[in-house]
């Protein structure tokens, strides 16, 4: 018995050893990607790159609108509890309610890098498309 305990646990590390040095090595594969002449590969690149950005642009933007929505969470939680009423309800209607106002500046504000995304996306397309037709 005891040298079945010993056997399994040795198979068990013996096993685990070369997953562990194929998940920690780095990927060769992912630096000749970014050199590649394929017009997909290229275009994808491109693609990642543009939704990078947007995601970049739009990350304090977003923050921003979640900060003033939480605000205006916190102030009905907070009346809500002082009065005796649900601070769940409370905080549920205040969170919608507050995501509504904010609705059309955000819209407005986030306009500009979704318009700068999508013809970044379009953009790689076309010239992967023309890549695609010389060949």
């Amino acid at each position: 018995m005891k040298n079945l305990i010993v056997a399994s646990a040795l198979s068990l590390a013996l096993m685990g050893g070369p997953v562990h040095a194929q998940t920690s090595a780095p990927a060769p594969a992912a630096a000749g990607a970014k050199a590649s002449s394929d017009p997909i590969v290229v275009m994808r690149n491109e693609q990642r790159a543009a939704r990078n950005a947007f995601n970049e642009a739009a990350r304090p933007i977003r923050a921003e609108r979640a900060a003033t929505v939480q605000a205006a969470v916190d102030k009905a939680v907070a009346e809500a509890k002082a009065s005796g009423k649900d601070p769940v309800v409370a905080g549920r209607v205040a969170r919608r309610q507050a995501t509504e106002a904010t609705k059309p500046d955000f819209d407005a504000k986030m306009k500009p890098i979704i318009e700068a995304r999508n013809e970044a996306m379009a953009a790689a397309k076309a010239r992967r498309d023309a890549a695609m037709a010389q060949r």
